[in-house]
């Protein structure tokens, strides 16, 4: 394996700092790269990687594969690196040679697992390559709520000057915290911070590392944390037993000052009930995830006043430093695959 790629990936994001954006920094690009006696694996990349391709291809063949960047074409590929794209059985048709789908993304649902297994085809992804990026952005939606950082420069760029009659701190506030995964609980960890009066969390499992210091959180029901929280930030994983889990009942419980925030998944909240409550002022948010996506232009979420709501366009995973580090784990999870060393399985062959 390249020997600048060895230390542990969440990492590398911290070494890229500061650095130029859009290409690996002279820290990730390889250099002293391992040698392989037998003849390189073609890998077929599917996707853009949304880094730049030389960067990308760099980074596999670092680690001694051969790289096709077939994006919409046919190969003999060992291996398909997708991101987004979907995997279906006719995209696996163009690559008859194919024993692994290496998926860029934490989540895989565009992937046909079914027509995988049929083939004999294992998959694999990446877990946890933003899990700081997204429990970042999720504080700066409840500063941007709160603080009402877009309303105040829309009247600045008005030429205005007095805005409203003023923001609301966070400090004393009770937040609850929805999923408590490595993002959830990365999340909780820098609420924690800024001094929450009460930190609440729901997980199906109760988890002893948001009970303990530094969070020292308490479990409490959906129902508790939407009645009680001034900020609800959302970390669940889509799938069907969460679609629309956050339903009308669960929004009515907020109070008109109280945030929802959402980098999780549109999916899992109940949007057309969310755009009706949001219109009618019985609460505000910060969405950073929609269904579908992009979002219709004649979407009720997009006739939401401008001052009870923060949009983003599905960007709390997208760092210079995520991607990079995306594309690492990757590369990584197709060399540990080929050398019998599989990780981050969730598919087997």
């Amino acid at each position: 394996m390249c020997a600048f790629f060895r230390p542990a990936a969440r990492h590398l994001g911290a070494r890229a700092v500061g650095l130029s954006r859009g290409t690996l920094t002279p820290l990730l690009a390889p250099m002293a790269c391992r040698t392989f006696a037998s003849a390189a694996l073609k890998v077929a990349v599917l996707q853009p990687q949304q880094i730049t391709k030389a960067d990308a291809v760099a980074t596999l063949t670092c680690r001694g594969f051969d790289v096709d960047w077939a994006l919409d074409g046919a190969s003999d590929a060992w291996a398909i690196v997708t991101v987004t794209n979907p995997i279906t059985e006719a995209v696996l048709d163009k690559h008859p040679n194919c024993k692994l789908v290496a998926v860029s993304f934490t989540g895989f649902n565009h992937v046909d697992l079914e027509a995988c297994k049929k083939r004999g085809i294992a998959v694999v992804n990446v877990p946890a390559y933003s899990t700081d990026s997204v429990a970042e952005l999720s504080i700066g939606l409840t500063f941007a709520v709160l603080r009402e950082i877009p309303a105040g420069e829309r009247t600045l760029r008005k030429g205005l000057w007095a805005h409203s009659d003023g923001g609301t701190e966070l400090r004393n506030k009770v937040v609850g915290i929805v999923g408590l995964g490595d993002i959830g609980l990365a999340t909780a960890r820098l609420f924690k911070a800024f001094g929450p009066s009460e930190l609440l969390g729901w997980s199906r499992r109760e988890k002893e590392a948001f009970t303990a210091a530094p969070i020292s959180g308490k479990h409490a029901s959906l129902e508790d944390i939407f009645s009680r929280a001034d900020v609800v930030s959302i970390h669940v994983a889509l799938n069907a037993e969460t679609l629309g889990f956050i339903n009308r009942s669960l929004l009515e419980r907020l109070r008109p000052t109280a945030v929802l925030i959402n980098v999780a998944r549109g999916g899992v909240i109940d949007q057309a009930a969310m755009a009706e409550l949001l219109s009618a002022r019985r609460f505000r948010a910060g969405l950073d995830v929609f269904q579908p996506e992009p979002v219709p232009a004649d979407d009720p979420i997009m006739s939401v006043p401008a001052d009870q709501v923060v949009l983003t366009p599905h960007v709390a995973y997208k760092t210079v430093e995520a991607l990079q580090r995306r594309m690492v784990i990757t590369a990584d999870n197709l060399r540990l695959y080929a050398d019998g060393n599989p990780r981050n399985v969730v598919l087997g062959a």
